[in-house]
């Protein structure tokens, strides 16, 4: 173990990050100020603007990292936190998408101390490894509890293998979920309803899993717990739902929005109350609500569009207009006046190959069903194959 350094030093953020903030601070700034000199949008849109801006620059100027023997300081853009080691619990390494940082925790639950990696040298390493580290002992902890459960083996070697068995689970689990989400996504082959089914009652075995094992089974926990982690499994069951709802053309999603606000508080009452054995980190809550969003949303949609069979009604629409949205994808679309359900002007997203085909005054026919929750959707169809009902 190193020994601390005595006498007081004083750490930046390395000079080439100083300047990126600096430099983005001084861009972002500068669009605030051409917002209000231009007249270029509402004033109101150069407060948040300049807000960023300013913390950018104040950030790198600001911050830093002040070490004294054994009291260690960090400044940020507008606050100033410090600790002495004898006041320090333990650390923890926080992983993030954006990076990883460390938390000191101060004991008696008197709060936490952020050291951001760009402060990271030998004399701050040499600091932390006088503390705990709070991820390792409670992994540790955590492998003794189950080492000692008897209800998982008759030896501590029995109980360890029943980690990696739960672990084989647990990757069966999201295969499963993966495999019925690209099954419903793939048009016409017989297989969208009870791959539906499937990604309806993954949440359900995940949830039975993290209730009736919770020393092998955690849905966002830390990198360093030994249990599996159920998210995966979660994650692509909604996004599967999701995605199966995002490509359905719904006249209005208003009828369904209640339906969808109902099923996604049941998801998360289930994970909340029934979930309750599991870990309650920052990474549990993300993940629950981003699955409970995903869930319901597509799981009411597949609930009012594949078991409706009522007899559709067919329109004939003219294309007005033809346009894309460009961002991480680009997204086409044709645009249509008043038709079917349609009282003003809409337009309905396309396949590029029809995108590119189409031209202003073409005829596109549409089939409009009333949906099993009340909710009208509706899909193109070939002219040729259908009898127009009420053509506009």
């Amino acid at each position: 173990m190193q020994e601390i350094a005595t006498g007081r030093r004083e750490y930046r953020m390395r000079g080439w990050q100083r300047a990126l903030y600096i430099l983005l601070g001084l861009f972002i700034g500068f669009i605030a100020t051409f917002v209000f000199a231009a007249h270029a949008g509402p004033p109101l849109l150069m407060i948040p603007f300049a807000a960023i801006g300013a913390y950018l620059l104040v950030l790198a100027l600001r911050s830093r990292l002040v070490m004294d023997g054994t009291r260690i300081e960090v400044r940020g853009a507008s606050r100033e936190q410090s600790a002495d080691l004898s006041e320090v619990e333990g650390f923890r390494t926080i992983s993030t998408r954006n990076g990883s940082f460390w938390k000191l925790q101060l004991k008696e639950g008197r709060g936490s101390l952020t050291i951001q990696k760009w402060f990271d040298c030998d004399d701050l390493r040499a600091w932390l490894q006088q503390l705990t580290d709070l991820d390792e002992r409670d992994r540790k902890a955590l492998l003794d509890q189950i080492e000692q459960n008897q209800e998982l083996g008759a030896t501590p070697e029995e109980r360890l293998q029943a980690l990696k068995q739960a672990k084989q689970w647990n990757i069966a689990l999201w295969v499963v979920a993966i495999a019925a989400a690209i099954a419903a996504l793939i048009p016409d082959t017989g297989w969208e309803l009870p791959a539906v089914v499937v990604l309806a009652i993954v949440p359900a075995a995940a949830l039975y899993l993290l209730n009736r094992e919770p020393l092998l089974y955690a849905v966002g926990k830390s990198k360093r717990d030994p249990r599996n982690e159920l998210s995966i499994a979660l994650l692509a069951s909604g996004i599967g739902l999701f995605l199966i709802g995002m490509r359905t053309d719904f006249v209005s999603w208003q009828p369904l929005l209640p339906k969808i606000v109902v099923a996604a508080l049941a998801f998360l009452f289930c994970f909340y109350v029934f979930g309750r054995k599991g870990p309650r980190m920052q990474g549990f809550h993300v993940l629950v609500i981003l699955s409970a969003v995903f869930y319901s949303f597509g799981l009411i949609a597949a609930c009012d569009t594949l078991p409706d069979h009522a007899k559709s009604t067919d329109y004939a629409a003219q294309v007005v207009r033809k346009h894309y949205v460009s961002g991480r994808s680009t997204t086409y679309y044709l645009d249509f006046g008043p038709w079917g359900p349609f009282e003003d002007a809409n337009k309905v997203s396309v396949p590029y190959g029809v995108y590119r085909d189409a031209r202003p005054g073409d005829t596109v026919c549409f089939e409009v069903h009333p949906g099993a929750l009340k909710a009208a959707w509706f899909r193109r169809v070939g002219c040729d194959a259908v009898e127009m009902g009420a053509a506009e």
